[in-house]
Parts: C-alpha cells; structure tokens; sequence
C-alpha cells in the first residue's frame, strides 16, 4: 500500500464512460484514482506510479486485457499487483481465461456499485495481508542467518556462502580470527561487559573488511570474512586496519589480543580442509 495508506487503483478501459462511472463508485472511498485507455497507457502508468490495484477492461483494440496481464505478471515491478478484470462477457471460457494469466476476480458490465466496491475493497485487504506475511518472512528469514548478539551473519549463512563459493570454483580469500583467553576475560568482567567486548571488536570487522566482505560471527569469540579475489597487498592492508583502529580502542587493545590467519582459495578443496588450514595456522596478530 501507499506510504500514505490511500490505495492507488488504476481504471483501464477502451470506452471514457466506463471510466467515469468506475471512478464515481470509487471515489465515494476516497481511492486515489488513475487512468488509461490502452494497454500503453497502463505500462505507461505503472512504470511511473506505486499502484495498488487494476481494473482492467477485457475487450481493448490491438492488445486486450489478457495479454495486458500477462505482461504485468511478467515483470517483477508489477507481477503482485492484483487485477480485477472488467467485462461485459459471462462465457466460462472467457472467465476462465481471466484466472489463468493471473487476474484475481472479474467483475461484469453493467456495474453493480455494491459489487464493484466489495470486491476492490476484498482485494486491497488481501494485497495488504500479504504484503504483511511477506515482510514477517523477510525478518524471520533475516532472523535464521543473524547472529543475534554482534548482528553479523552467523555460521549458518558463513557455511552456505563458503560452500557457494567452493561451487564456482572462483578464487577468493578466507580471514579467520579469533579473541585469545576469552575464558579469564569473561571471568574477570563478567557476562555483560564480555559480551560488549564482543560487539565492540564485531563492529572493527566490520568497518575495517573491505566492501562487499561477508563478516560473520562462527561460534563464541571466533570469527571469519570471505574476501573477493583481491591482491595481496589490499589483504594485508585490511588486517593492519583492523590492528590500527584495534590498538586506537583502548577498551578492546587494554584487555585482551587476537589471533588471526587468512588463505587464498585459488584450488579446488573442500571445507572441511578450509576450516582445518585457517586452525592451524592462527596466530597472534603482530604489525
């Protein structure tokens, strides 16, 4: 729907009188209303306007409604936009037709006001609904991949998109770091200073990786950034950025140190041996 919640609908017919007697139902709704006579006028429309709903007109010259639907529900733009076909016709085949390239009701000519408005009124509350569930979806689905406390992405998605990367058989970089003796930190300080001493050093990946890195939190003080196939001298000015604003943290430089080891991926392997490579050769991070 329209940031100011007013559905916007879209009037699509041949014929100027059918037009004006849609929009006279529809404005006593206070609808915000648009216009088109054809099928230009409708993509026209549509590629300038955030529209919420389409009544179409089946019987247009040169291109009819149909084939107008179908070319709305081929474009990602416009594919959720639901249509409401318009048509002095009641052959089944005709109405069968109108589901089968995508409309979502039909309503026939001539007008029953009381009809026309149940049902735009219907359609609008299910566009709604489900653009509700979708955005739900879309958190939820960002929930599963987040690491809940530093906000980075978590081992799920690291696994998924190393593994995507060991498919393309492209080149790229792995950097695995790790916070040493975290045990007597959390010991000395305590659950909730630990944990923003862990937030803290999140955000330092994150604002020293190079663009575009995937940052991810693997499990309590460990964490890993898949890098592009950059050279070798754009990886080692990223880790100096990361000690510099490190060492700047006086908070983080004061209480404990990190370890750190990065490999180019530039043969084919697998991730078990990804993972055993960046262990075994972790060490203190020294300038």
């Amino acid at each position: 729907m329209n940031s100011n919640n007013t559905p916007h609908i879209l009037i699509v017919d041949d014929e100027k009188f059918n037009i004006e007697i849609v929009a006279a139902y529809l404005k006593e709704e206070k609808y915000k209303l648009s216009f088109a006579l054809n099928a230009q006028g409708t993509l026209k429309t549509v590629s300038k306007l955030k529209i919420d709903l389409i009544l179409l007109d089946i019987s247009m010259p040169d291109i009819d409604g149909f084939k107008v639907c179908s070319m709305l529900k081929s474009e990602p733009k416009t594919k959720d936009i639901p249509i409401i076909f318009l048509t002095a016709h009641n052959d089944i085949d005709y109405i069968q037709k109108a589901f089968e390239v995508g409309g979502v009701d039909y309503i026939n000519k001539p007008f029953n006001s009381v009809e026309l408005l149940a049902r735009v009124k219907t359609h609008l509350q299910n566009k709604t609904y489900l653009e509700e569930i979708k955005i739900k979806q879309s958190k939820l689905a960002q929930l599963s991949i987040t690491d809940p406390l530093t906000k980075l992405n978590n081992s799920l998605f690291f696994e998924t998109q190393i593994k995507s990367k060991l498919n393309s058989k492209k080149p790229f970089w792995v950097m695995y770091v790790k916070i040493n003796n975290f045990e007597k930190i959390n010991s000395l300080y305590g659950f909730h200073t630990s944990n923003s001493i862990i937030k803290k050093f999140a955000q330092l990946l994150a604002d020293t990786a190079i663009p575009k890195s995937i940052i991810a939190r693997l499990y309590g003080v460990s964490f890993a950034v898949i890098i592009k196939d950059y050279d070798d001298e754009s990886i080692e000015d990223m880790k100096k950025r990361l000690f510099q604003q490190y060492k700047k943290s006086k908070d983080l430089a004061d209480i404990f140190n990190y370890s750190i080891s990065i490999s180019h991926i530039n043969r084919p392997t697998t991730l078990d041996i990804v993972y055993k490579n960046l262990q075994t050769s972790l060490k203190k991070f020294q300038e």
